[in-house]
C-alpha cells in the first residue's frame, strides 16, 4: 500500500480571504447538491477530531442515515473501535424501555386499587350483613343501624368505582406521555454514533483516515488525527488577551474559532525552552458540513503582548500554521489562535509544546530498501540527524518524524521512496563548470537553493535516443521551492526547460538524449528565492511500462461519490474504471484478489483501445453484510511482460469557492466494498436475440423485479457504452411500471464486436437513493446487411414522386425485408417496399398535395428492417437523401369571349410537327425505373 500523504491546492493569500468569507454563505447551497444522493451514511464529522495515542477515546460521529452502523474502518494501521452504538436507538430503547414500564404500571395500578377498594366493599358488605342480621332477630327491630350499614356499602361501591376510574386515568396520561416520547424517538434521524477509539501507542501521528460501515453502505472517508499529548478542551471565554485559557505545555487543544473571535492560550516556559505551536485547522474541517474551516493563524506573544512569532501560511503545512521560537527569559507566554481574516469557523486542534518542528528533510527521498541519513532541517534547536530504513516496495512516499530530546513533531516530513540512486549536490556548483558530478541516468538529484539567487548545476551521462522525464519534487512534499529546470547539451545549448506541471509549482521535463555524451541540469527557484529549508529533489523516470488505475466523476467536484462498492445481498453494483497506459499498449484484466464472503466479479478483457471499462460485483443472497477496504489492480494479460496498477483516488475534503475547487486532498489506494441489506427492487435486460448494425438501432428491454409494496420510479443510467454506440443519457422505469426500452444508436464506426453492457438503476427506498446494477447482457455490433443512396427525387405540389433508391448488398439475408422512408415532408405518403437480397434499386412512390411544403428537404432516409430470430434488426441506410417539392403550376384564368365578325375564310396550312424534345438524365432514369418496375411486375 502507498502510504497517505498530504496536498494542498495552492492559493494566493487575498483569494483565499475572499474564498473563506464567501464559503459560509455558500456551504449549504455545496451541501445541497449532494443531500440524499445515496442510502450509504453521510458521515460529515467527528468530536473531537483526534486524540493521544496509547489511549481510548469516545468519539460522536455526527451525519445523517447512519442507522444501522455496524463498524468503523480504518485506512491506516494502529487504531481499532469498540462499545459502538446509535444514539438514536438508545434513545429509542429507552423510550420504549420507559412506555412499556408505563404500560406495566398501569395495569399494576389498576390491579392494586382493584383490590384494595374490594377489601372495603366487602368489609362495608360484611357489615351490611350484620346489621340485616340483627334487624331481623332483634326486638324491637334495629332499622337506624341497617340504614346505616347500607349506606356505607353503598359509598364503598361508589368509591370504589371512582378510585379505579380515577387511577386508570392517572396512568392513561402516563401511558400517553410515554407513547409520545416513544413516536418522537421512533421519528428521529439517526444523525449521531458513538464509539470508543482505541489508538494504539505506536500508532502513527498525524492524520488518519476513517469511514463508518453501516448495513446500507460504507460512508465518504474522513479524517481523525492523532497526537502524542494529551487532549485539552478549549475553555470560553478565553478572547481576552488579559484573561486567557491557561493550559501546561506539551499538550494538543481541540477547540473552535468563530468569526472575529480570538483564542488566547497561556503557558509558562523556562529562559532557552522551545516553544512550539503547530495547528490543524484547514485540514481537519468538512466543507460540506455547514461548520466550513478556518485558514489558521497563530503568535507567540510576551507578557506584553509583543509577537515574538507568527505564522499564517507555511511552506509544509500550506493553510495551516506552524512556528517556534527561543524562550528569551523564564515567564509567561501567550498562544493567539484565530482565523486569519476573522471570517472562517470550524474546529481547530493545536499542539503547544516543547517538540521539534523541522521545516524540511535532506536529502528528500532515498532508494527503496535502503537505510538514509537524513538530515532534518529549520528547527529551533538546529539541525539534526536521523536514520531511517525505507520500505522495499508499494509506498512512494513516507513520513520521517525525527525524535529530538524524546519528543516528536505533530506531523512527519515527506520524502520520497524511488528506485534511483541518491546524487547530492557539492557547493559550489553555481555554474556549469561547477557541476556537481553525476553519472549515468536514470538519479535523483538533491539539493538545497540556500539563498536568494541560487541556482545548482549537476552533471550526468546518456546514450544517444534513450529518454528520461525529469520530474521535480518540492511543493508535494512541503517545501518551498517553485522549481523550473533546464536541461543543456555539453555546448551549453539549451534543451529544454520547464515551469510548472500537474497542477502544481513542481516541475516536470521529457528528455532525449540526441547523442552519446555528458549533458547538464540546471534547478533554480521561479522567484530565485532560497533558504536553509528550500530543498528540492530531480528524479529521472526511465519510460517503463505502468498502468494508473482510477474511476471517472460522477458528480463534477466530488471525487468520492459512489467510489465504494456497496453490493445489496442478492444484487448486483458497478462501476466503471480508468485505465492509463504508459509506455504500454496491449489489452488488460482486473485483478480483485481479496473480497468479503459471498461476493463475486465479473468484468471482460479491456481491449488495448480503450481506456475506460465497466466491472460488476454480485453478492449472493446469503451473504452476511459487512465489509472492508481492497485492493483493485489492473493487470496486463500476456504473463510474459507483467504490467501490473493499483487503483488510487485523491480524497477530496475540503473544497469551496470559487467553482468548489480543491483546497485539501489526500491520496488513497483502498477501495471499500462491502454487502449491505437488500434492495427493493432488481434489475435485469433481456438478452439481445440479434445484433445491432453500424448505422442501426435497436431498443433494449429493461426489467425490474419489484419487491412487494415498492412502486416508485426507478431511473435507468447506461453506466458505459461501447465504442460507437449512443444512448439517451437516462431513461425512467415509471412508477408501478416494471419494464422500458432502452433505445441504442450505432454510428458508422462502431466496433465490430461482441460487448458486456450493463445499466444501474438507482430509486428512492424511503432514506436516499438504492442503487443496484443489471447482470452483464452480451450486445454484439455487426456490418449492416446493406447500404443505400437514395436519389434526389423532384416534384411539384400534388403530383406524385418516385423516389429511387439504389442498394449495394454486404450480407445476405433469408426472406424478405421491408424498407420505409423517414424525414419526408408533411402531407406526404408512401406505402413501405419490400427487398430481397437480390434487390439492387427500389423506386417508392411518395404522393403530395397540395399542402405538401415547397422546398428541397434535405434529411431523408431510409429504415430496413431484416428480421432474424423473429427479431427486427433495424438499419438507418442512405442518410442525408434530398426530396424536392415545387409549386404546383398556375393555372390561367379564361377571358370572356367577345363576338367578332366572320372574317373571310383563308387556305387551310398544315404545319409539320416540331421536333421531339430530348430526354434530361433525369428523366431518363425515371423511365428506365418505370421500363424495369413494369417488367418485374410481369
Amino acid at each position: 500500500m502507498k502510504h497517505h500523504s498530504v496536498e494542498f491546492k495552492n492559493l494566493n493569500s487575498s483569494l483565499r480571504r475572499g474564498v473563506v468569507s464567501f464559503f459560509s454563505a455558500m456551504a449549504l447551497v455545496l451541501f445541497a447538491t449532494s443531500v440524499l444522493q445515496a442510502a450509504s451514511p453521510d458521515l460529515r464529522t467527528t468530536v473531537p477530531r483526534g486524540g493521544q495515542r496509547g489511549t481510548e477515546v469516545k468519539v460522536a460521529f455526527t451525519g445523517t442515515r447512519l442507522d444501522g452502523a455496524k463498524e468503523v474502518l480504518f485506512h491506516q494501521k494502529g487504531m481499532s473501535f469498540k462499545d459502538l452504538v446509535v444514539v438514536a436507538d438508545v434513545v429509542k430503547a429507552k423510550a420504549q424501555a420507559a412506555f412499556d414500564l408505563a404500560n406495566k404500571n398501569a395495569v399494576a395500578a389498576a390491579a392494586t386499587i382493584k383490590a384494595d377498594q374490594a377489601k372495603k366493599v366487602a368489609a362495608a358488605k360484611a357489615a351490611l350483613d350484620v346489621a340485616i342480621k340483627n334487624d331481623a332477630t332483634t326486638t324491637p327491630p334495629t332499622a337506624a343501624a341497617k340504614t346505616k350499614a347500607q349506606a356505607a356499602f353503598d359509598l364503598a361501591k361508589k368509591n370504589a368505582v371512582a378510585a379505579e376510574a380515577a387511577t386508570k386515568a392517572a396512568q392513561a396520561k402516563k401511558v400517553a406521555a410515554a407513547k409520545v416520547a416513544l413516536d418522537k424517538a421512533n421519528k428521529a434521524p439517526a444523525n449521531k454514533v458513538e464509539a470508543t477509539l482505541v489508538i494504539a501507542p505506536d500508532c502513527e501521528l498525524g492524520e488518519h483516515h476513517i469511514r463508518l460501515r453501516t448495513a446500507s453502505g460504507s460512508s465518504y472517508a474522513r479524517t481523525f488525527w492523532v497526537s502524542q499529548f494529551a487532549t485539552v478542551e478549549e475553555v470560553e471565554p478565553n478572547d481576552d488577551f488579559d484573561k486567557p485559557q491557561e493550559i501546561a505545555l506539551n499538550v494538543t487543544v481541540e477547540g473552535a474559532a468563530k468569526p472575529e473571535e480570538v483564542d488566547y492560550y497561556r503557558i509558562k516556559a523556562k529562559k532557552g525552552q522551545r516553544i512550539s505551536v503547530e495547528v490543524e485547522g484547514m485540514r481537519i474541517n468538512d466543507s460540506k458540513s455547514g461548520n466550513i474551516m478556518i485558514d489558521p493563524y497563530v503568535a507567540i506573544l510576551d507578557d506584553k503582548r509583543f509577537e515574538l512569532a507568527v505564522s499564517d501560511d507555511s511552506a509544509l503545512l500550506k493553510q495551516d500554521s506552524v512556528t517556534s521560537i527561543i524562550a528569551p527569559k523564564d515567564g509567561e507566554y501567550t498562544i493567539e489562535v484565530r482565523d486569519s481574516a476573522y471570517q472562517g469557523r470550524g474546529r481547530y486542534r493545536v499542539h503547544i509544546g516543547t517538540f521539534p518542528r523541522p521545516l524540511g528533510v535532506y536529502p528528500a527521498g532515498g532508494k527503496a530498501g535502503s537505510e538514509v541519513e537524513v538530515t532534518l532541517l529549520g528547527d529551533q534547536k538546529g539541525d539534526y540527524k536521523t536514520k531511517i530504513k525505507l520500505p522495499a516496495e508499494g509506498q512512494d512516499t513516507v513520513n520521517v518524524f525525527g525524535a529530538h530530546e524524546g519528543q516528536l513533531p505533530p506531523s512527519g516530513n515527506k520524502i520520497r521512496v524511488s528506485k534511483y540512486d541518491n546524487i547530492l549536490e557539492k557547493e559550489p556548483n553555481n555554474t556549469s563548470k561547477e557541476a556537481t558530478p553525476g553519472a549515468a541516468l536514470p538519479l535523483a538529484f538533491n539539493g538545497i537553493l540556500q539563498e536568494q539567487g541560487d541556482t545548482d548545476y549537476f552533471k550526468f551521462t546518456a546514450k544517444k535516443g534513450q529518454k528520461y522525464r525529469f520530474r521535480s519534487y518540492a511543493n508535494k512534499i512541503g517545501t518551498a521551492v517553485d522549481t523550473v529546470i533546464y536541461i543543456y547539451d555539453a555546448k551549453g545549448k539549451q534543451i529544454g526547460s520547464n515551469d510548472d506541471a500537474d497542477g502544481s509549482s513542481d516541475s516536470r521535463l521529457d528528455f532525449t538524449a540526441a547523442a552519446d555524451g555528458e549533458y547538464v541540469l540546471r534547478v533554480r527557484d521561479m522567484l530565485d528565492r532560497g533558504g536553509k529549508d528550500f530543498i528540492y529533489r530531480i528524479e529521472t523516470e526511465a519510460p517503463t511500462p505502468n498502468v494508473v488505475v482510477t474511476m471517472p466523476e460522477q458528480i463534477r467536484r466530488d471525487s468520492q461519490f459512489r467510489k465504494q462498492f456497496d453490493v445489496p445481498k442478492g444484487n448486483h453494483f458497478a462501476m466503471v474504471v480508468n485505465v492509463s497506459r504508459q509506455n504500454y499498449s496491449g489489452e488488460l484484466q482486473f485483478d480483485l484478489p481479496k473480497l468479503p464472503k459471498g461476493v463475486t466479479w465479473e468484468a471482460g478483457t479491456i481491449p488495448a483501445n480503450l481506456s475506460q471499462f465497466p466491472i460488476i460485483l454480485h453478492a449472493a443472497a446469503d451473504a452476511p453484510v459487512a465489509g472492508a477496504l481492497y485492493n483493485l489492480y489492473v493487470k496486463n494479460v500476456d504473463p510474459k511482460k507483467p504490467v501490473r496498477g493499483m487503483y488510487k483516488q485523491d480524497l477530496d475534503i475540503i473544497r469551496g469557492n470559487p467553482n468548489n475547487i480543491t483546497y485539501y486532498s489526500s491520496p488513497s489506494n483502498w477501495l471499500e466494498v462491502g454487502v449491505v441489506e437488500e434492495a427493493p427492487f432488481s434489475i435485469s435486460i433481456d438478452q439481445p436475440a440479434v445484433p445491432i448494425v453500424r448505422n442501426g438501432t435497436m431498443k433494449l428491454k429493461i426489467r425490474a423485479k419489484r419487491k412487494e409494496g415498492f412502486e416508485k420510479a426507478i431511473l435507468l443510467r447506461m453506466l458505459w457504452r461501447p465504442p460507437g454506440i449512443g444512448c439517451p443519457s437516462t431513461m425512467s422505469i415509471p412508477a408501478k411500471a416494471n419494464e422500458v426500452e432502452y433505445e441504442l444508436n450505432a454510428n458508422a464506426t462502431a466496433e465490430l464486436k461482441t460487448w458486456k453492457l450493463t445499466v444501474i438503476a438507482e430509486a428512492d427506498a424511503g432514506k436516499g437513493l438504492v442503487t443496484v446494477a443489471a447482470p452483464f447482457t452480451n450486445l454484439t455490433v455487426e456490418e449492416p446487411y446493406a447500404t443505400m443512396k437514395i436519389n434526389l427525387a423532384t416534384v411539384k405540389q400534388g403530383e406524385k414522386a418516385e423516389v429511387i433508391c439504389d442498394l449495394a448488398q454486404l450480407r445476405a439475408f433469408e426472406g424478405k425485408a421491408e424498407l420505409k422512408l423517414f424525414g419526408l415532408p408533411a402531407n406526404t405518403e408512401f406505402k413501405p417496399i419490400e427487398i430481397t437480397k437480390d434487390t439492387k434499386q427500389v423506386v417508392i412512390p411518395v404522393g403530395t398535395n397540395a399542402k405538401t411544403p415547397v422546398g428541397k428537404h434535405k434529411n431523408i432516409y431510409g429504415n430496413l428492417i431484416v428480421m432474424k430470430n423473429k427479431e427486427p434488426i433495424l438499419h438507418k441506410l442512405g442518410m442525408g437523401g434530398v426530396f424536392r417539392v415545387d409549386p404546383a403550376p398556375k393555372k390561367a384564368v379564361a377571358k370572356p369571349a367577345v363576338a367578332k365578325k366572320a372574317a373571310p375564310a383563308k387556305k387551310v396550312v398544315v404545319a409539320k410537327a416540331a421536333p421531339k424534345k430530348p430526354l434530361s438524365r433525369l428523366e431518363q432514369l425515371r423511365l428506365e425505373a418505370k421500363k424495369k418496375l413494369e417488367a418485374a411486375n410481369k
